[in-house]
């Protein structure tokens, strides 16, 4: 059995950190800042206790050599490094699970994240359910590696989360705000205020796990699993990768647990039902998701979470983010609506309604219509979509729904040996060679289809043109430009925009509020970014945004 961690650093002693020490960890975060550059967001927890200290801490819980990771200073802020070679399902973390906090979802009348806030005060704060608790000295030891703000845009001032300009951003921010608020308000009492239960909130929000247990689904809190950074994937990258894991994990026997939920993170037990399980011998165990060399910073995945979901929750987002998009309609019945760039056959009734039924029985009627990081290519649904709209005749009988793995999903293609058209040369291969000439001869022999090739063509340009017509729209939305807004940003990178802000007790929230609003712009840059790269790359190829 393994001994129990001995205290490496108290609540008490991170308070008496002198205001030397404070001014120097300032001092190395901006540093990090400055290095990262003024296109990213970086990490915005902030800690009481340095990366050495905490080094320190997961080093007496973990001696070197027990595990293959340690704490490092890393890109993200600190994280966890390989130490040896690391495969797809090995074992990187193992946490007894009556050391967790944690809640079972559902069946509650308040959320399961108030919850979970709740039961954590009441183990740090209220001694848990007494001495026999092991959770108490467990979580106490580790307040200190618990950060005092994570920075996370829902827990922003109501003006910095405006300052993400983005609609979708603002209005979700502000949504998750105004719950936690409400939350907050509702179950505050003499034991813990308000202020203390959106701090447990903003922990439960960036650190805790869904887990399944043959007790139910729990939210847990998890010491030390909780320091592994996010690494972002496109839908295409998480399909690849879920496959290679699911794989590791059916060829690991040690982890079963993990094979049938799928998932990096499982509770382990010994016995071989649910009938067997006990919570106090059980194990919660995180396993790698990808192969690692030793010195790189070991990831897990948050989910597919775009830029504003993650800074919502989090306090940050990478840049660039694989798994971001920019919608710019809310839904198939959006894209119908909006039929101003129709030409005038597109718009009888009869096609209207056999385009709404096709539309709207999609195999990814919920896929985002958006643009994406990767440019025409990537945002390859929104525009099969839009093809549809513009495809009438002849032209709306050669459309398929069908999945196109560089996606990672299906969407709208045609029939034939381009069914990605325009942009075909970034939309990989979608048939099989035999499948490709059954349908070129389909095509060819149907008298009622000439010069099949320049129809799509059109088709395909209509609805590249609307696109980026709407990106257009919502670029001119905007209070300010990319322009202006990457003005600002070069002011955040070299210093000049916080030089009127001290480091005195006085400053630190005018500081803060100046910290948010800097990455407020940083987040609307990306968006605006997204946006104006899909109309150059239209204007490359030679399509002008549409006019109406």
């Amino acid at each position: 059995a393994r001994a129990p961690p001995r205290r490496v650093a108290s609540a008490h002693r991170v308070a008496r950190v002198s205001h030397r020490r404070h001014a120097s960890l300032r001092a190395a975060r901006a540093e990090r800042v400055r290095r990262r550059g003024a296109a990213a967001a970086p990490c915005a927890e902030k800690y009481a206790v340095s990366t050495e200290d905490a080094t320190a801490m997961f080093d007496a819980r973990f001696p070197p050599g027990s595990v293959p990771v340690a704490l490092r200073e890393t890109a993200c802020g600190r994280g966890l490094v390989a130490l040896r070679p690391i495969d797809e399902g090995d074992l990187l973390l193992s946490i007894p699970w009556r050391h967790t906090v944690h809640v079972f979802e559902d069946g509650n009348d308040d959320p399961d994240d108030l919850r979970l806030a709740l039961e954590l005060l009441r183990v740090l704060d209220d001694g848990g359910d007494g001495p026999e608790d092991e959770r108490v000295g467990i979580w106490r030891d580790y307040r200190p590696m618990l950060p005092s703000s994570t920075g996370a845009a829902a827990f922003w001032t109501k003006e910095n989360v405006d300052e993400l300009q983005h609609a979708d951003a603002v209005d979700e921010t502000h949504a998750l705000r105004m719950r936690f608020e409400a939350g907050a308000t509702r179950r505050a009492d003499k034991k813990h205020s308000k202020k203390d239960i959106l701090w447990a909130l903003s922990l439960v929000h960036s650190r805790s796990f869904s887990v399944a247990t043959p007790e139910g689904t729990a939210r847990a809190l998890v010491p030390f699993a909780d320091l592994f950074n996010h690494k972002p994937e496109s839908p295409a990258q998480a399909r690849q990768t879920d496959a290679l894991l699911h794989a590791a994990l059916r060829e690991n026997k040690d982890a079963a647990a993990h094979a049938r939920s799928g998932e990096p993170w499982s509770v382990t037990f010994d016995g071989t039902s649910d009938s067997n399980f006990e919570a106090a011998s059980a194990s919660f165990e995180m396993r790698a998701i990808w192969r690692h060399e030793p010195g790189e910073e070991v990831f897990i995945t948050y989910g597919h979470e775009t830029s504003a979901e993650l800074l919502a929750s989090y306090g940050f987002f990478p840049a660039p983010n694989a798994g971001d998009f920019v919608r710019l309609y809310t839904d198939m019945q959006d894209v119908l609506d909006d039929d101003r760039y129709l030409s005038r056959d597109g718009l009888v009734a009869a096609l209207a309604m056999e385009r709404e039924a096709v539309m709207w029985n999609a195999l990814a009627v919920e896929a985002p219509l958006a643009v994406r990081p990767g440019g025409v290519a990537n945002a390859a649904h929104l525009l099969g979509c839009l093809r549809l709209m513009h495809a009438h005749g002849a032209m709306l009988g050669l459309l398929r729904d069908e999945d196109v793995p560089h996606i990672g999903h299906s969407t709208f293609v045609w029939q034939g040996d381009a069914p990605c058209g325009l942009w075909a040369e970034s939309c990989g291969e979608v048939y099989e060679n035999e499948d490709k000439a059954r349908s070129s001869v389909a095509v060819a022999e149907r008298p009622d289809v000439p010069r099949a090739e320049d129809e799509r063509d059109a088709v395909d340009r209509a609805a590249l043109g609307q696109a980026a017509a709407r990106c257009v729209e919502m670029l001119a939305e905007f209070p300010t430009t990319l322009e202006e807004d990457e003005a600002t940003l070069l002011t955040v990178a070299d210093g000049s925009f916080f030089v009127s802000f001290r480091t005195h007790e006085s400053d630190l929230a005018e500081r803060e509020s100046a910290e948010q609003y800097a990455v407020a712009v940083a987040y609307r840059a990306t968006v605006k970014r997204l946006l104006a790269g899909f109309v150059e790359e239209c204007l490359e190829m030679g399509v002008e945004p549409s006019e109406w």
